[in-house]
């Protein structure tokens, strides 16, 4: 029996990928970013549905991802936005993985290569006054150029300075380029050669542009055991929390360790089918437990709502990221290994 697991829609992916498709010109590519499990959808099942959407080119993080998604995807093209990282040279070019390069490096002359230029980020990339002397030290080996949006969801200005730095560099040299990221599509200048959604294929919208979208994912966890407490009793790890009356305390098995922030505690809510029901006492490795005492029809081995896939949900990555003062990504990506994932064509 499943206790907590999380419900993933290929369907919706697939029109997530549509809307992206319509957003941009016939000729330019989907890069999909599926690092990071596929932002904690599950990379293997994730990438093989955008394969029979037409998608024929992927982003991971470091070699591991790559070397995995190969496995899954034979003949497609998979970069590895952390570079090639020195003794790995062979990995990557017996799976034919094509390698970031952000750096001064002398690499194997049969290893493919992205240039990436730093053209406002402030992290990895060639200094974008480098970048042409950069690209000329690899010739014959680049399959493209790019950079990336430090703020694209944020700011105008700062966006359409970096693009015009990437342009003034690389709109000569003739090698496929691409610099936006899923809040970057919405503006069309930037679509160039191709564009890297992550976030955009999964369903959160990042921009009004973005607005039809639909989140792929929902968690779930079943109610383990319902206590009946009397007031004055203390719930959990740290005794923080007091009943101030009688009441029916339900124990989900879900806790930090499968991603369900301990920030939570004694302020999240949950879904049940007889509406919210909030969160008391501190989130455990394992285990949380809510406040059932005023939704008496719940019962033990019913299953509640941790995360929603209704964007106008409370409950939804965008609104439970603000909740916590962090990001969709976040709430994404810690959803762990031991949570199941569960494919679902609706």
């Amino acid at each position: 029996m499943k206790r907590s697991w999380v419900e993933v829609s290929l369907t919706k992916l697939q029109h997530n990928h549509s809307v992206i498709r319509q957003l941009i010109p016939s000729q330019t590519e989907v890069i999909a970013v599926v690092k990071a499990d596929a932002y904690g959808h599950g990379m293997a099942k994730i990438a093989s549905r955008l394969w029979s959407c037409g998608v024929r080119s992927f982003g991971v993080a470091d070699v591991r991802e790559g070397v995995e998604l190969r496995r899954v995807l034979p003949d497609v093209e998979i970069t590895v936005f952390g570079g090639c990282d020195p003794g790995s040279e062979e990995v990557f070019v017996s799976s034919d993985l094509t390698a970031a390069v952000f750096d001064d490096r002398t690499l194997p002359t049969d290893l493919k290569v992205q240039v990436k230029i730093d053209t406002g980020m402030g992290r990895l990339g060639v200094p974008w006054e480098r970048a042409e002397e950069m690209i000329g030290q690899y010739p014959g080996l680049i399959t493209g150029v790019y950079s990336t949006f430090s703020s694209s969801d944020l700011s105008r200005e700062a966006t359409h300075k970096q693009l015009l730095r990437f342009n003034e560099i690389t709109s000569k040299l003739g090698i496929r380029r691409h610099i936006s990221n899923s809040a970057g599509l919405q503006y069309s200048e930037a679509h160039l050669d191709a564009v890297r959604p992550g976030l955009a294929l999964y369903g959160i919208a990042l921009c009004p542009a973005l607005a039809a979208l639909r989140p792929v994912l929902r968690w779930k966890a079943r109610i383990l055991t319902i206590n009946e407490l009397p007031a004055g009793a203390t719930i959990g790890y740290g005794r923080n929390f007091t009943t101030n009356r009688p009441g029916r305390i339900g124990v989900l098995p879900v806790g930090y360790a499968d991603g369900y922030r301990r920030l939570l505690s004694n302020c999240g809510r949950v879904m049940t089918a007889s509406g919210l029901a909030p969160v008391v006492g501190n989130v455990s490795m394992d285990l949380t437990t809510i406040d059932l005492t005023d939704l008496q029809e719940v019962r033990a081995g019913d299953d509640v709502i941790l995360l929603d896939d209704d964007p106008g949900s409370e409950l939804s990555a965008v609104q439970l990221a603000a909740s916590l003062g962090t990001i969709p990504y976040e709430i994404l990506t810690l959803i762990g290994p031991r949570v199941e994932r569960v494919y679902l064509e609706n």
